[in-house]
């Protein structure tokens, strides 16, 4: 899911750019696009935890995240995930390492994720 939303903005810039934007600002449509894409999808509460998950550890590699082939390294990727946190859930407050201590990165499809999902919801619905 992370990998998903985030190359809305890593892989998509690369559509009409060849190198990375200079300024975080010029990410700003991509993101736009991200968090539309997330909330069609019930993912943004999600995207938040892991987002949070992954600006306080730093002992993950976040070039994992960086859509593949394109030139970013761990400090951009966190940059990015930093840019997109603070202009989605600006009224947030500051992301802190006890925030997301119950929250655990899995290695998942985005196919089984939205699956599991459905399931869930399917449960709930069924014990009401």
């Amino acid at each position: 899911m992370v990998n998903h939303y985030l190359s809305d903005i890593t892989v998509a810039w690369f559509n009409h750019h060849e190198l990375p934007a200079d300024e975080m600002q010029e990410y700003l449509p991509l993101v736009q696009w991200m968090k539309q894409n997330a909330s069609n999808h019930d993912d943004l509460e999600y995207l938040k935890l892991a987002f949070e998950y992954l600006l306080t550890h730093p002992d993950v590699n976040h070039e994992d995240f960086s859509g593949g082939r394109y030139p970013y390294d761990s400090d951009d990727i966190i940059e990015i995930i930093d840019f997109i946190y603070r202009t989605i859930w600006s009224d947030s407050p500051p992301v802190s390492l006890s925030n997301s201590d119950d929250v655990q990165l899995v290695s998942i499809s985005l196919d089984d994720w939205w699956a599991s999902r459905e399931q869930l919801a399917e449960l709930i619905t069924l014990s009401k």
